[in-house]
Formats: structure tokens, sequence, C-alpha cells
């Protein structure tokens, strides 16, 4: 308690025993003066004679209303009480306060400041895979295995309470490598600035986190879109998220690429406008629709000694198509416009989802001998249903997560995929060659997977493709059937 509080409480009881001691006296005054006055002498009487003055009695000390004692004892009390108060008031200011916070959840661990403009969090992704094929001996011995999928330590956060960051790494698959580098910076909802390295907005299942992808791999579609890309993105949600839209320069990457220097001096340019018209309160009881275009388009120069061009995978991770590079004179390189367009469709409704999109392709080539173009194209759609919880663009939503005790079970996701991927004729026999390259491939599968928590989940998925070519004419490559398990950590 200050000098000057403490002085206004003593005050204050001071004047309520003032009050008190006057009210007393004014009160014995004020009894003396009711009483009755002796009757005025007859007319033509002599006065009174004045009886001679007694001796005065001993002084007696005023008595006490009770009542009044009560009110000011009461008031003493509450007198020591807000004394009591105010110190600890005091010594809990005087007390050193904390300036961060530490808190531990499904999104990580983080520790934020007490203004919140600053908040540092850490996350984490393990994926561990069982694989098998099935039907074709020669690729049974390289993909039959155990292996760690993806193992990815990822620091996030905010600095000044206007640019997130972004690092993450991966140690899994049997490399170490760099997926996302990037700032945003986040002045309002409808402009922001990303800078760094990131996903291009070309490929929607290549845009979903690999935590929330329903079958383990990503699809035949996903060849003709880079893995990251660097550069700049402008983007943001206008009236509420109904519209997002992304514009971005960046160094441009080849299919499935994931290269960090540019290999020439030209740019890619690319752009995506992305709608959900019921994201309105109003609509919202329709579920989540979204529908967008994604374009990119950019001129790359590649070489004899780096291509600039990649190859394509089966849903097992095995290479179905790739240029020649037979001898340097022989070899296929990028060089002049590679253009990518892909419509892009989602649709959520409670336990059902659904995912589809289409990816064309322009690229064009070089070797020694001319020069040349091919038009590729693939597809996707899948579609999901989910026990126990919501399907969404995010990952299964358990209603409940898993926990015994309390009738917890998590939610169980049942999906299918048919996935496809067409090679430009053109390409064979100059820039491919045909007894080990396909020229088609066709897949379906399943999947079945168990949502415990948001954190962790398991589950399983059974595929089988088909081809057109990459064998000695009129052999086609074997039937590619394989079976995968996994077990995730994400947090």
């Amino acid at each position: 308690m200050d000098r000057f509080a403490r002085a206004l409480v003593y005050k204050t009881r001071r004047m309520y025993i003032l009050i008190g001691a006057v009210a007393v006296v004014l009160g014995g005054t004020t009894a003396h003066a009711q009483e009755p006055a002796a009757p005025p002498p007859p007319e033509g009487a002599s006065p009174p004679v004045a009886p001679l003055p007694e001796a005065a009695p001993a002084s007696v000390p005023p008595a006490v209303d009770p009542a009044l004692q009560g009110r000011v004892d009461a008031l003493e009390k509450k007198t020591r009480e807000l004394e009591r108060s105010l110190s600890r008031a005091e010594a809990e200011a005087s007390a050193p306060r904390s300036t961060t916070t530490f808190q531990t959840d499904e999104g990580g661990f983080a520790v934020t400041s007490a203004d919140r403009q600053y908040q540092v969090r850490f996350k984490g992704v393990l994926q561990v895979d069982g694989r098998r094929i099935f039907g074709d001996p020669t690729l049974g011995n390289s993909v039959d295995t155990f292996l760690v999928r993806r193992a990815r330590p990822i620091l996030v956060g905010t600095v000044m309470g206007l640019v997130d960051f972004n690092f993450t790494p991966d140690f899994g698959n049997n490399t170490v490598a760099l997926f996302d580098a990037y700032a945003d910076i986040h002045p309002f909802p409808w402009l922001r600035l990303r800078v760094g390295k990131f996903k291009p907005p070309v490929g929607l299942e290549r845009l979903q986190s690999d935590t929330d992808l329903t079958f383990m791999e990503r699809s035949l579609s996903q060849n003709l879109s880079a893995q990251r890309d660097i550069g700049l993105q402008l983007y943001g949600d206008i009236a509420g998220g109904i519209v997002r839209y992304e514009a971005d320069v960046l160094n441009g990457n080849p299919d499935n690429g994931n290269n960090d220097i540019d290999s020439d001096h030209a740019k890619t340019f690319a752009g995506r406008l992305f709608l959900q018209p019921f994201k309105t309160p109003s609509l919202q009881s329709f579920g989540r629709l979204g529908l967008g275009i994604a374009a990119e388009t950019g001129n790359e120069k590649g070489s004899a000694t780096n291509t600039w061009l990649g190859s394509f995978k089966s849903v097992s991770q095995s290479t179905i198509f790739s240029y020649l590079a037979t001898t340097p004179a022989a070899t296929v390189f990028s060089l002049g416009r590679h253009t990518r367009i892909n419509p892009q469709l989602y649709y959520y409704l409670g336990p059902f989802g659904l995912l589809a999109e289409w990816v064309k392709e322009h690229q064009s080539i070089a070797n020694s001998v001319g020069t040349g173009a091919l038009n590729n194209s693939a597809g996707t759609v899948i579609a999901d249903f989910v026990l126990g919880g919501d399907a969404s663009f995010e990952g299964v939503k358990p209603h409940k997560s898993l926990d015994l005790a309390a009738g917890g079970y998590g939610a169980l996701e049942i999906a299918a995929r048919y996935n496809w991927l067409n090679i430009d004729h053109d390409a064979f026999p100059t820039a491919a060659d045909p007894t080990k390259s396909v020229n088609r491939a066709r897949a379906f599968g399943v999947a079945l997977n168990w949502q415990l928590s948001r954190t962790l989940k398991t589950g399983a998925d059974f595929e089988e493709t088909w081809f057109n070519g990459g064998a000695k004419p009129p052999a086609n490559r074997n039937t590619e059937k394989v079976g995968m398990a996994r077990f995730q950590v994400a947090f």
C-alpha cells in the first residue's frame, strides 16, 4: 500500500470515530433541551429566590450507544481487512511476471511472448512404411521393404506478429533434402507475400499436406507437377475465403523436381484462382465445395549434363518413364516453353469427400539432332467415406479421439482412387526408349485408414497399375500390384 492510500484509510477511520463522538454529545444535549421549561411567576409576585448552588457532582464520562460502538468496531475490522488486501496486492504487483507462455497440444510445442507478437513452434512428422510388390519379380526385391518414408523436424513461428516462417528438412527415404523454407508477410488477409521455397500452385493433391493424404503415395497425375519451387508468391483470401488468388514468380522446376537453383536467367510465372462458394454462413450446410484453375508457364534451358527434365514414377515409386540419356549426343534436355494447366475440384460434406483434377503439360525438348515438343496429360479421382468423423481437404477429423475408457475409437476412412498418365506418342523413339518407358498407365486403388487422433494415424493401401509399352513389343510392362502399410505420427 502506498503512503497516500494508507493515510486515506487512517483519516477515514478517525473521521468515523469523531462523527460517533459528536453524535453522542449532541444526543445528550438534545435530551436536556427537550426538558419542559419552568412556568413564569404570576404577575406582581416577587421573583423566586435562587437556591444556593450545590457542590458539582464528580465528572462521569457520557455513555456510548452500543449500536454505534458496534458500527465503529465493524468499520475498524473492515479497515484492517482492507489494509491486508492492499498489502497482498502490493506484493503481487512487485513480484516478477513471466513474459512467455509454453504450450503443448496436437499442433506441436510452442513458446509464445506475452503480447503474442512472437512465437516459435516445433512440429514433426514421422512415417514408417512397409511395402510389398506382388506379381512382378523384376521389382519385388527393390521395393519389398520397410522404410522411413518421411522424418521431418519442422520449425515454424511468427515474428513481430507480421511475418510467419517455416523451415522443413526431410531425413526420410534414405535421403536428406530441404522441402520448405519460406517467410510469409501477412499485413492483411487479402494481401500476403510468401518468399522462399514452397509448393507451387499446380497439383491439387500436391498442395495437400503429406500427413493429410488419403493414399500413402500421390497419384500418377502428380508426375506432371513440381514438388517445390523457389521464388515469390503474392496471395490472399477475399470475402472471407470465398475467393483465393495466387500469383507466383518462380525459378521453374522440372516434373517431380525439387531443385534450388535455376538453370538459366528466364523465370516461370504461375497462378491459381480458387473459389469456395459455400463459405458464406447461409450456405455452409451444403458442405465445402472448391473449384479452381491453376497454370504455370516459362522458358527452360537444360543441357546434356543438366537435362532439367524429370522422370515419372508409379505408386510404388518405381521409374516407369525417363528421357533418353544413353550418350551425350542422344541425351534429351529441356529447351524452350514448358507450360502446365490444372483444373481442380473438391467437395466435402460430413463423412463424404471427393477430390478430382486434370493436368495438361506442354514440354519443349531438344537433343543434338533437333528440337520438338511433347503434350502429356494425367488425372485423378478420389472418393472417401469416414466412419466416426468428417472428411476434409486437411485430413480426417475424428469426432472422438481414441480413448477406450470414454468410448472414443477415432475414425475409420474407406477410400477408392482411379488415376492415369498419358505420354505423348511423339516421345518414342527419339525422346524415350519404348522398351523401357511406358506410354500409358492406369491405376485403381483402395485404402483403409484408422485416424486414432489428429496426431496418430495408421492405414493400409492396395493399388494395381496397368501399363502400355515399357517392354519389348508386342509385350507391355508387367502389371504392378503393390500393398503398403503405414504408421504415422504428426504434431
